[in-house]
């Protein structure tokens, strides 16, 4: 998986020719650190890249022009739009349960796999 800050994520994400499974991260969130190697341990099982956007600043626009309220977040965006998107939850934040629906999500065939 790997990281980048907001200022990349235009060219990364945004204009990338395959979809992207994106991990909205913040440096200072524990249940981000947590999650992050879940995440990294099922990384091979997906089709697609794993991108780690750090969320570092509260006032950056991504968290408002994709409504990230919580941290971790997982979204898949496929030709510069988000299509499937897991919120994490506030004091908990996102575990294994939520790896499964990712999972379920792309075997659903509900984004492309080009």
């Amino acid at each position: 998986m790997r990281t980048i800050t907001p200022d990349r994520f235009e060219m990364e994400v945004l204009r990338a020719r395959d979809p992207v499974i994106v991990m909205f991260d913040a440096s200072w969130c524990p249940f981000c650190r947590a999650f992050r190697p879940i995440m990294e341990r099922h990384q091979d099982e997906f089709p697609w890249s794993i991108t780690a956007v750090l969320l570092d600043d509260m006032d950056d626009s991504l968290w408002d022009i994709y409504s990230i309220d919580v941290v971790p977040t997982l979204a898949v965006f496929e030709s510069g739009r988000p299509v499937f998107k897991l919120d994490g939850i506030l004091g908990v934040g996102l575990g294994e349960k939520d790896i499964e629906r990712l999972r379920e999500y792309i075997r659903s065939g509900a984004a492309s796999k080009s």
